[in-house]
């Protein structure tokens, strides 16, 4: 049985070699693409063969049973090899071994940034753009719907940002925000996230009594406490919400992606009439939906390019590498350039993606064959008279990716529409699956699987096949990504075709349906993927879960009942999942539920997490799970977890629920004493008394990432450092918490920390007024100081000489001496987002000429500032400047009042586009 498994392996990756030349001959032909999914269903046969006999070969009392049934899938498969590798031959497929480490070639030259794509290239928009801000700046008593009409890929979303972020929009207009509807809208997750980004006041006193509100720190925790408020509120009270906090503003709401006119009218008594000039913009595909809003006003259209525009359009995403030289390009390439981008019809997401590939193509033979693959697909298409459109842009790009990327980018149509995806949670997903090759040679050394997956969403994004939402505070990687909703439809019927996964939207009978339905697939027992997406407080059961899948590899279930997930995993539908994401919606937010026992079963299971319930409670079973990657709680606030989670040998990201988890057991043990999770790189959220016991931590020899909440005294702190002292050239991020409100002791010395040379992140909680701040290492982009530190000028000092530091936030709740800040010349050289919180001591504070050249967001909250530092005049790159919880004298210094006059400090931040007030205090 051993040789029959090994001749597996074998086949398995002779079958690899295989799909990677016929995947390149498929498309134009019928009999070849059907191979290709004959022998793509047998490799997937042969790893779930391979995998059972490794993680189940070990149990003695099931051997014979297991042996019996093994090798007569061995023989089928045999059988059915030998006929498919046959027919090689007849289709001109070769064997090609030259691509075994294709896609991962360069990663010896790792980039960790991306193209600048925080300002969308505009391009023969001016005067349309002129037109629109003509129109969101009339003053009208009533409010306004404005609408952007155009097919799918015109740029609709680009005009609408130009001047949703336009200098004068962000002074003309008190509050924005920005919402993306789509198809699948939910009324009152698009009421709560508009009340997000306006703002609100958390309670009822506060709403009644603006300006004696008692301030509260508005942080990451307290937003987070506000979501919790919105997901309490019923969709009447929503209403009732946003129209008390609108109505004395003149505001300015974009809903992006507006399918039907339905989507409006369930919202539309949330928005008032405001003050004088608020406006509402739609971006739609759907003519009909703009007339309806407002049939007197015509609706703004963006041009398709001319020939000109387009050719100057797809330069700019070509060009801005270095992949030619300018002496070579104008001759070599441009006519074939052109001759290309004629087919893309003037439509600019087309021009985009044609950009994207051949912004890999570094030769003019590369670029000639592209034009001869474009040409044969043109004339096929006037064969069969049909236009030649951007889906089959899109296909061309998708067959111009390597083996690996195909399945890394198909799996990104498995997010709901317009989501923002975090990086980390898809870099996971795809190592989950099975796309990321492993590191196995010398050349690789130091190279992890998560770099290798970095890679690869890299260049999909250099090839403009997906989109950078938000970038990490580093400034040079992806932080979230985004799909556009093109991209995203051509994704999903891609993967139909290809049998790579089945989409489900669920929606119960009678709510309302968008009329714009996005694609429904029914699934079958031959499903390998499958991805649920339903409205929230959908009580049926999805079909799926009747069925017996015996090949289903995951399961992504978003919105359904809490008791529909239980119980579909007490069967035994579903054994060889190596995914399973479960968003649930118990009966009530304070329900504990149980994960079934059930789940130790699912041997092959490499990723978990578990979302939207209050409190979870986990089996001891879960310990049998020896090949899970991941496990990830926090979109839950309680957890209790069995003590067999230390015997996950296997797991690298370990994320315990936001806000509280415990260890419970038999006998209640630390984690990690005597445990087998040395292997782990992400922990977060872990109990500082749960991952130290006896005064014993476990050594964590491969942590990148850790976040340690609650320490309960100094000792327990340096225990954790001593342990660390070791791994501190791998640490990247870094979060320490007090435990402040009990506890009267601060922060021992953190001089250790000066040796972590690639710490990028820190976060520290607590009582830090007697250290010096000389352990900060020069490697920090990020910085969050809370609590009590008194920042006095000298630790002020040390701060802005840090060369890397990006971000600053500091929330100081000391009652300390008044004391002056000053930030001098060449200060803070790459500060770009500076937050001040609750900083009461901070009497004055100076702004040098040169100090914070490239700052661009400023949060004032709660400080004992009297005036703005004048300096801030000369920080020329400062577009955000965001003011709560202050007198009502420092607003009114900042102001143009009425009458038109202005404040006494308005010439400091005249250069600013958008200033904003709230929770403004007497004084």
């Amino acid at each position: 049985m051993k040789d029959d498994v090994l001749s597996l392996q074998t086949e398995l990756r002779r079958m690899q070699c295989f799909l990677r030349d016929a995947e390149k001959k498929q498309e134009q032909n019928e009999r070849v693409r059907n191979w290709v999914a004959e022998v793509r269903d047998l490799a997937c046969e042969i790893e779930d063969v391979i995998e059972v006999y490794i993680h189940k070969f070990h149990l003695s009392y099931i051997k014979a049973f297991l042996l019996r049934k093994l090798r007569t899938q061995i023989n089928s498969i045999k059988d059915k090899s030998r006929s498919l590798l046959d027919s090689t031959q007849t289709y001109q497929i070769k064997f090609t071994s030259s691509g075994a480490r294709e896609g991962i070639r360069s990663l010896r030259s790792l980039r960790r940034s991306y193209p600048d794509d925080e300002e969308d290239i505009v391009i023969s928009l001016k005067d349309t753009t002129v037109a629109l801000k003509a129109q969101l700046m009339t003053e009208e008593d009533q409010r306004r719907v404005v609408s952007i009409v155009g097919m799918g890929g015109l740029g609709k979303t680009t005009l609408a940002k130009k001047v949703y972020n336009d200098v004068d929009i962000k002074k003309h207009f008190d509050c924005f925000a920005w919402v993306f509807i789509s198809q699948q809208y939910l009324p009152r997750e698009v009421l709560s996230d508009i009340l997000m980004q306006v703002g609100f006041q958390s309670d009822q006193n506060e709403r009644s009594n603006l300006e004696e509100e008692k301030y509260t720190k508005e942080s990451l925790e307290e937003r987070k406490s506000k979501r919790e408020i919105l997901k309490g509120l019923e969709h009447h009270e929503l209403v009732n919400l946003m129209k008390f906090e609108l109505e004395d503003k003149r505001y300015f709401i974009v809903l992006d992606d507006i399918w039907s006119i339905d989507a409006w009218y369930s919202i539309q008594s949330a928005f008032p009439n405001g003050k004088v000039g608020s406006k509402v913009l739609f971006t739609t595909r759907v003519e009909t939906v703009a007339l309806s809003t407002n049939p007197h006003s015509p609706p703004v259209r963006p041009p398709l390019l001319t020939s000109t525009e387009s050719w100057t359009l797809l330069q700019c995403k070509v060009f801005q590498r270095e992949y030619f030289s300018e002496e070579d390009f104008p001759s070599q390439f441009e006519a074939i350039g052109k001759e290309m981008v004629e087919k893309c019809g003037g439509l600019p997401l087309a021009i985009v993606v044609l950009g994207g590939i051949l912004r890999t193509k570094s030769s003019f033979d590369e670029w000639e064959k592209l034009r001869k693959h474009v040409k044969s697909h043109v004339i096929s298409k006037l064969q069969l008279k049909q236009q030649y459109r951007v889906e089959d842009i899109l296909d061309l790009s998708f067959q111009d990716l390597s083996y690996y990327l195909k399945p890394c980018f198909l799996y990104l149509g498995s997010f709901p529409e317009d989501s923002e995806i975090s990086k980390r949670k898809l870099i996971r997903l795809w190592i989950a699956e099975g796309f990321v090759p492993t590191v196995g040679n010398e050349d690789m050394e130091g190279i992890t699987m998560e770099d290798i997956a970095e890679q690869f969403l890299g260049e999909l994004i250099d090839r403009c096949m997906v989109q950078v939402s938000k970038k990490d505070h580093t400034g040079k990687g992806v932080k979230t990504c985004r799909l556009h909703d093109i991209m995203r439809d051509f994704c999903i019927s891609k993967a139909k075709k290809e049998n790579f996964f089945e989409m489900m939207q669920l929606q119960e009978m009678n709510m309302m349906i968008p009329r714009a339905a996005s694609i429904q697939y029914p699934t079958t027992a031959h499903s390998r993927r499958i991805a649920i997406h339903a409205n929230h407080g959908l009580k049926r059961r999805a079909p799926c879960m009747e069925q017996v899948h015996p090949h289903l590899r995951s399961f992504l279930c978003h919105g359904l009942n809490t008791d529909q997930h239980m119980s579909f995993l007490r069967t035994k539908n579903f054994t060889l999942l190596r995914v399973l994401e479960l968003d649930l919606l118990g009966k009530d937010i304070c329900d504990a539920q149980k994960l079934p026992s059930e789940i130790g079963s699912l041997i092959l299971l490499r990723y978990l997490t578990v979302s939207g319930i209050c409190t979870l409670k986990l089996p001891y079973s879960i310990g049998s799970l020896q090949n899970l990657n991941t496990l990830d709680l926090r979109g839950i606030h309680y957890a209790f977890l069995p003590w067999t989670i230390s015997k996950l040998g296997r797991l690298r990201h370990l994320l315990f629920p936001e806000g509280y988890s415990t260890i419970h057991g038999t006998i209640k043990r630390s984690l990690f004493r005597n445990s087998t999770l040395v292997n782990l790189e992400t922990l977060k959220g872990i109990l500082a008394e749960d991952l130290i016991r006896d005064n014993a931590v476990l050594p964590l020899t491969n942590i990148r990432n850790l976040e340690i909440k609650n320490f309960r005294s100094d000792e327990q702190v340096r225990l954790v450092l001593e342990s660390l002292s070791s791994q501190l050239d791998r640490l990247r991020s870094l979060r320490m918490q007090l435990m402040t409100y009990s506890s009267n002791f601060e922060f021992p010395s953190l001089k250790l920390l000066s040796e972590c040379r690639v710490l990028s992140s820190l976060s520290l909680t607590g009582e830090l007024s007697q250290l010096n701040f000389s352990f900060l290492p020069k490697s920090l982009a990020k910085l969050v100081l809370e609590e009590q530190f008194s920042l006095d000028k000298e630790k002020l000092a040390i701060l802005q000489k840090l060369p890397n530091l990006r971000i600053l936030q500091i929330m100081d709740t000391a009652d300390t001496i008044n004391y002056k800040w000053l930030c001098s010349v060449d200060g803070f050289p790459k500060l770009e987002i500076l937050t001040l919180c609750d900083l009461l001591g901070l009497k004055e504070w100076k702004v040098e000429i040169g100090a914070m050249p490239i700052l661009k967001i400023l949060n004032i909250h709660r400080v004992g500032l009297r005036e703005i530092p004048h300096g801030l005049k000369y920080v020329s790159t400062l577009r955000e400047l965001n003011i709560s919880s202050m007198p009502k004298k420092f607003r009114d210094r900042l102001m143009v009042n009425e009458d038109g006059l202005e404040g006494k400090d308005f010439y400091k931040v005249r250069h600013i586009p958008s200033i904003t007030f709230s929770k403004t205090r007497k004084g």
